[in-house]
């Protein structure tokens, strides 16, 4: 019997320990601006904007993706966006991936890595991520 419960608590335990290493979930960043939910889209995993401190201009009108290079892509709203891209679940750890920043409109190689509540995000400028800074995302429950 006590073979029994040590293997089902150890099932139950490997199982809690998977579940808080997924990505999968809804991430504060660090300066507390944003919400971002990563989510599975096949063999990948992405990530969009689900909440911002501030939505709206003073007007009211919502904030748009303004600083994208793109012009014909600065009229769309900035929840809503995606703004991580491609990750592939490699070891345990998210990488080969993209990351958009709409505060300056420039696109980054990321790579993420889940540590407990904490996701280690890191956005470089060359893709094996020896130029780049890494942010503490926390997750929302």
């Amino acid at each position: 019997m006590t073979k029994i419960l040590t293997l089902c608590f150890a099932l139950i335990l490997s199982s809690a320990l998977s579940f808080a290493q997924d990505v999968v979930g809804k991430w504060k960043l660090d300066d507390v601006s944003s919400i971002v939910e990563d989510y599975n889209a096949g063999d990948c995993y992405n990530g969009k904007i689900v909440w911002l401190e501030t939505p709206t201009n003073k007007d009211g009108s919502p904030v748009l993706d303004t600083n994208n290079p793109d012009k014909s892509l600065q009229s769309r709203q900035l929840i809503g966006l995606n703004m991580l891209s491609g990750l592939k679940k490699v070891d345990g750890e998210y990488k080969n991936g993209n990351i958009y920043d709409p505060g300056n409109g420039k696109t980054y190689y990321c790579s993420m890595k889940v540590e407990g509540d904490v996701l280690k995000v890191k956005g470089s400028l060359d893709k094996r991520g020896l130029l780049g800074r890494t942010m503490d995302w926390f997750r929302v429950k």
